[in-house]
């Protein structure tokens, strides 16, 4: 992740941008992982890395998990845990590197959502993610994530987006322009955000983010040198549907071997 990413102005506009990112869903389908690839009840613990400002976090540990999320961002550490406690939600947040941060325990369960590998741009930074993924994974855990798939990336390419969010009294504008480098299977997203509240700019915002996409052979192989077994690639968050070039998001269901 580069160094001036999530700032303090993308961070607290970040869950106005997405707001209608279906949370619920996507905990449904991480809950029906565990049933499917374990014995659920034995799911109990989960660590989420990237875990932005608690969305994935929040819900799961209002559904009874012991959640701890970490994320490289202070600022959007910082939201998770003002989130945390207005909600009474029982889930602990670390501003940590999910390549090297170390919580001295493990976990029945391992996260890394909304396409957060991706910026593990270099193999040897996803190489690292993962194996500190497997560190926190007790034997039989399962490591759920999903990124960006690479056939979808490669046909539909680049598509620039301009976003208007927000209510009468405060706005978000929201101006992505990606740039595909497919020789490194990378997209250069740059992102320039607005806030407005009444008619005043009361932030912007201009970051680059850039983001790998994976091809499930290649993340097979990444999985295997980290000590978990690949047992699912889908198309998230759907676990009966297999991945299709109509959309961005692969999922992918590996246990700790």
């Amino acid at each position: 992740m580069s160094p001036t990413s999530f700032g303090d102005v993308y961070a607290r506009t970040y869950d106005t941008v997405y707001a209608a990112k279906d949370y619920a869903a996507e905990c449904d389908c991480i809950e029906e992982a565990f049933r499917r690839h374990g014995d659920a009840g034995a799911f109990r613990s989960v660590l989420d890395l990237g875990c932005g400002t608690g969305g994935h976090s929040l819900l799961l540990a209002r559904r009874g998990y012991q959640v701890t999320g970490v994320d490289a961002s202070t600022h959007m550490v910082a939201l998770a845990e003002r989130k945390a406690a207005e909600l009474a939600a029982p889930a602990t947040f670390v501003a940590g590197d999910m390549r090297r941060v170390d919580l001295g325990r493990s976990f029945d369960a391992v996260l890394i959502m909304f396409a957060s590998l991706g910026y593990q741009t270099e193999t040897a930074d996803v190489e690292a993610a993962l194996r500190n993924a497997r560190r926190h994974l007790r034997p039989g855990g399962v490591l759920l994530a999903d990124v960006w798939y690479g056939p979808t990336v490669l046909r539909q390419g680049p598509l620039e987006r301009i976003r208007v969010l927000g209510g009468p009294e405060r706005q978000v504008i929201r101006a992505s322009v990606p740039t595909l480098r497919p020789d490194r299977n990378v997209m250069d997203v740059r992102i320039r955000v607005w806030e407005i509240v009444g008619s005043r700019v009361t932030g912007t915002a201009d970051e680059v983010h850039s983001m790998r996409f994976f091809f499930p052979p290649e993340l097979e192989d990444l999985l295997r040198a980290a000590d978990l077994e690949a047992r699912a690639f889908f198309e998230f968050p759907d676990l009966d549907q297999p991945p299709r070039e109509a959309t961005w998001n692969l999922g992918c269901v590996a246990v700790a071997v």
